[in-house]
């Protein structure tokens, strides 16, 4: 029913054109103005978030133009609207600021306010099917809140479901897995006839696959929760398969042991010297591999093997073996392996000194360094402790003082690639040993006078990066010696004139210098592995305990003055020396820790220099009427075998001046 209020409305007028004529210019309301936006058919209503006094703008979806207005001056009574037609806008007075303000609106806003409106009114008028599920959603958490009653019964219901998620695997691992959770795993897969682990072997959970290292283990990331298959799969074995569970963190599943079906070949890998089994040494063939145990065995398996087997077996620290097997014979083969690191000596076998260089069995035995022919018999040959590497001094330049005196040349060999690096010449060089990195001689300035300060100069050569260092400078040097990471040095006291005459120790790298004994020390003897005795200006001895440089004064002369050579292994925590006993040299391995003593070999000739291979494996010499040779020697036991027959050169020995 038609509010009496609005009255009938009137048509609105339409030019020839059909189109509405424009509405009538308002007359600008002091209240502000309010504008609602009315869809074809619907009924102007008033708007509540405006007050009572506000004047109404409404048009249509069609692009006609309404009004409704309240003229109520009270806020508190409701406004009523009227939709104002041509007929009650032909009263009302033409004011052309209250148009414009109009106009301005409705350009300015009227797109933003019939777009919410749209969106409003199509939410709202949609049946409850068709709304969306966020509208839903919103709507029944707004009114279940409301509801006391309703609202109780939501927190139990949540938290029975957060119980039942926390306590049943299923919806546990379904919740986990939905928000992107992920867990690790860990198997360790062995060769179940030999229960040493198999290396490339395909792990698969869920989906995730990778193969197991040199160790047998696989680990896998990033796998899904919940009940699963752990899957094995290598050529040659059986394939192996069970169910698993993965749970939240790491899980570690381990052994899993695979049945070899294939072919089987055996190994017995041992060491050459000791006889002594090798753990862990791999056998390879294609893709296939085994590890031994330790006793050295191990059990190759192979699917469908070829008429002839290309065998290939290492182990860290040792030559790689390579050969052929027939694969119709399956009787056990033995596998004996040496060092890695090749030995090098001096051959004169030529008619020159050639430098050489061999595995400790003797074999693959190659020329490293061509002789010149200018070489004196003097000459040195120092390997590295753990590097290919050996420095040489001769005098292989040929290059002469004023005098017509051959100089001494230091130079860096490189057995691997046969590269040489010369350092140095000068009219005499002296090795003192190596410092990891460094090499630290002694060189006496070529053409220097005997009464020069600074003849000898202690040096440091670091042959990674090329660069050489002076260390400390005397007329001479009483005795040198170096003892761990240090150098210890005696400057004479001549032409000094009472400087720098002292017992000192230094580092390779020029740090730490130290005074030990603060008076010319003549003499310095090793007696043992961790102790010097000095002998100094004055007929004084002093005895220095190792490591450290507190020197303390004796009552006098100590009955026994041989001086050790010790040559250390860094790995194996043991240094070698030489004595002699009853007209034999004895080869003897000192414990560091324990400081034991081992003699390794007794044999007639034996002598410096000695030298390490590996941690278990030495190099000596033998120099006798019948031969001069190198040998090599297990310290685990063992008979030694011959290297080579060399030329006689000197080492790191005691100390001498000229």
């Amino acid at each position: 029913m038609m509010d009496p209020a609005v009255g009938d409305p009137k048509p609105t007028k339409t030019d020839e054109a059909g189109t509405a004529p424009e509405v009538a210019e308002l007359p600008v309301p002091k209240e502000p103005l309010r504008i609602k936006i009315l869809r074809e058919g619907e009924t102007a209503t008033p708007v509540d978030t405006e007050p009572a006094s506000a004047s109404e703008l409404a048009l249509t979806d069609r692009g006609k133009h309404h009004t409704t207005s309240s003229v109520s001056g009270n806020p508190d009574v409701p406004p009523k609207e009227a939709a104002v037609t041509e007929s009650d806008t032909d009263d009302l007075p033409e004011d052309p600021e209250t148009a414009h303000a109009v106009e301005d609106i409705v350009r300015r806003e009227g797109d933003e306010l019939l777009e919410v409106s749209d969106k409003k009114a199509a939410v709202d008028t949609l049946p409850p099917g068709r709304q969306g599920l966020g509208h839903k959603l919103k709507a029944f958490f707004v009114d279940t809140w409301k509801n006391p009653r309703k609202r109780k019964v939501l927190i139990i219901s949540l938290a029975v479901c957060i119980a039942v998620i926390g306590t049943v695997p299923t919806s546990r691992y379904f919740v986990l897995n939905s928000v992107g959770v992920r867990a690790s795993a860990r198997v360790h897969v062995l060769d179940e006839s030999t229960l040493q682990p198999l290396r490339n072997v395909e792990v698969s959970i869920h989906g995730v696959s990778v193969r197991t290292n040199e160790n047998g283990d696989a680990r896998l990331e990033k796998i899904k929760l919940g009940p699963g298959r752990l899957k094995i799969i290598r050529r040659a074995f059986a394939p192996h398969a069970r169910p698993v569970t993965i749970g939240w963190g790491s899980n570690p599943l381990g052994d899993e042991k695979l049945r070899p079906t294939g072919a089987q070949y055996a190994f017995v890998v041992t060491d050459l010297l000791s006889g002594k089994g090798i753990v862990k040494a791999e056998a390879t063939s294609g893709e296939a591999s085994a590890f031994s145990d330790e006793t050295g065995k191990m059990l190759l398996t192979l699917d469908d093997p070829a008429d002839e087997l290309s065998i290939r077996i290492t182990s860290e620290g040792r030559r790689t073996e390579q050969f052929k097997v027939d694969a119709a014979v399956m009787t056990e083969r033995p596998v004996r392996m040496v060092p890695a690191r090749k030995h090098a000596y001096l051959s004169r076998r030529e008619g020159r000194y050639d430098v050489y260089a061999a595995y400790a069995d003797g074999k693959e035995e190659s020329l490293v360094l061509k002789g010149t022919g200018s070489e004196r018999d003097d000459m040195v040959l120092v390997p590295h402790p753990t590097e290919d590497l050996v420095a040489l001094v001769s005098t292989r330049g040929g290059t002469r003082n004023e005098d017509g005196y051959l100089l001494s040349t230091l130079t860096i060999v490189d057995l691997r690639t046969k590269s040489t690096e010369t350092v140095q010449s000068s009219e005499r060089i002296q090795l003192t040993g190596w410092f990891g990195d460094r090499l630290a001689y002694v060189r006496v300035v070529s053409g220097a006078s005997a009464g020069d300060p600074k003849r000898n100069r202690l040096m440091a050569y670091h042959y990674k990066d090329d660069t050489n260092n002076e260390l400390a400078a005397s007329n001479y040097f009483n005795d040198i010696i170096a003892v761990g990471d240090r150098v210890y040095y005696a400057p004479s006291g001549a032409y000094q004139n009472g400087v720098n005459v002292s017992l000192f120790s230094i580092k390779p790298d020029g740090s730490e210098r130290r005074v030990v004994l603060n008076k010319e020390v003549w003499n310095i003897f090793r007696t043992s592995y961790s102790q010097l005795i000095l002998s100094a200006a004055n007929e004084e001895w002093y005895e220095l305990k190792l490591p450290g440089d507190k020197s303390a004064k004796l009552s006098g002369e100590p009955n026994h003055l041989t001086s050790r050579v010790f040559t250390a292994h860094s790995s194996s925590l043991q240094a070698l020396w030489v004595d002699n006993r009853d007209g034999k040299g004895v080869l003897i391995a000192h414990d560091i820790k324990s400081g034991d003593n081992k003699t390794l070999r007794n044999q007639s000739g034996l002598k410096n220099p000695v030298s390490w291979l590996n941690d278990n494996t030495v190099v000596y010499r033998v120099k006798t009427d019948g031969e001069t040779a190198d040998y090599a020697l297990s310290i685990d036991g063992g008979p030694p075998k011959k290297i080579a027959d060399v030329t006689n050169t000197a080492g790191i020995d005691r100390w001498y001046y000229y």
